[in-house]
């Protein structure tokens, strides 16, 4: 740490919020959907939960791209045939793997696109290749009545034109599935009951209880604790106020804002906010600044928190939260985070000490 992070530590700026009703989130850091009490898996279950679908089994990766994909048209306001041309485009060209190993040419990601035709950087992108196929779907003439694989073939121009169409019905179900919280939450058209009792669903400020499938819990709110305080350099302050802007925004796998966020997309794009560049990847920002305490004995606003989630480790951690500040109780300090957990959960607040003992690297950013 320099001398001059050192001083920012003595900046605190106090935020007054408007406290309104409180949302409770109880819920899993797994990657798995949270479900709540009395809601049906099958419809609830979402990105980081294996599923078998027709017969096929989809382990968590792939449902957690099918979910990617399904909010991503969901966002643009397309009626749901755009998601089942895409999720069965998917499945058929990559069964929805996101491969950066180039094949048939120089082709990769969810919808092999070419490199040379869509750039690297579009194609390995789950939600701009997706954008991407959307693009050129909408110009296929009589899209919305035409034979789904018909469609998908005009856009992908394949040597195999018929194998698209049989991946139709696996896609019809798995779009079934996510379909209802994802159109929910983006407020597109063909919402469901689902709004009532999916995590996400009804808007972008749910409000209600959501208990995870699995152990190690944790609560979380979608407003700004009363009282909290932002201490942390003049660049942190920014970022955790670009975090909390984002309270109640949905969870969706690779995005990186201005409508949803994943957990590194979130901290990410707070980053930016505060004049500091960051990669899109939990992992890779446990490279970026200067270690703290695990403990947080040192946490101030913008400090990074790193957890091993799901699928990390702790030398690789796969979930990440930003030190938002503290509320001074009656018992003591209260220090927050601010993160984007998992889909079906929005961007929420959360007592740090929820994630006592999970804590594997703090990073000083600015």
């Amino acid at each position: 740490m320099t001398t001059s992070q050192g001083a920012a530590k003595g900046v605190a700026v106090a935020v007054v919020p408007v406290v309104s009703v409180v949302t409770a989130v109880l819920m899993v850091l797994t990657g798995g959907g949270a479900t709540p009490a009395g809601a049906a898996p099958g419809l609830c279950a979402g990105a980081g939960s294996g599923q078998t679908v027709t017969g096929v089994e989809l382990d968590a990766d792939q449902m957690g791209h099918a979910w990617t994909i399904v909010s991503t048209v969901a966002e643009r306001q397309l009626p749901v045939r755009a998601a089942v041309i895409a999720v069965a485009t998917a499945y058929t060209e990559s069964r929805l793997v996101n491969s950066a190993v180039q094949t048939d040419h120089d082709s990769e990601g969810l919808f092999q696109q070419r490199v040379s035709i869509y750039t690297e950087a579009v194609a390995i992108d789950p939600v701009r290749s997706t954008n991407a196929f959307l693009d050129r779907m909408v110009d296929v003439p009589d899209w919305e009545t035409r034979p789904m694989g018909d469609v998908a073939q005009a856009v992908q121009i394949s040597a195999y034109p018929d194998r698209y169409a049989l991946h139709v019905g696996l896609a019809d179900e798995v779009v079934g599935q996510i379909w209802p919280t994802a159109s929910s939450t983006a407020g597109a058209a063909g919402t469901s009951d689902a709004a009532a009792i999916c995590p996400g669903a009804g808007g972008a400020r749910p409000v209600g209880e959501f208990v995870g499938p699995m152990g190690g819990n944790t609560t979380g709110t979608t407003t700004v604790p009363a009282g909290l305080v932002i201490n942390g350099s003049p660049q942190g302050v920014a970022a955790v106020q670009y975090a909390l802007a984002q309270l109640g925004k949905p969870y969706v796998w690779a995005a990186a804002g201005p409508n949803s966020f994943d957990c590194s997309g979130l901290t990410m794009a707070a980053w930016a906010a505060g004049g500091v560049a960051l990669p899109h990847n939990a992992a890779a920002q446990t490279g970026h600044g200067t270690p703290g305490a695990i403990n947080l004995t040192d946490a101030v606003g913008g400090d990074l928190v790193m957890i091993p989630g799901a699928g990390g480790t702790a030398l690789r951690p796969g979930h990440v939260g930003m030190v938002a500040g503290y509320v001074d109780q009656e018992d003591g300090r209260h220090l927050y985070l601010v993160h984007a957990p998992m889909t079906g959960v929005p961007v929420i607040v959360t007592e740090a000490s929820r994630w006592s003992g999970q804590v594997v690297a703090v990073r000083h950013i600015g």
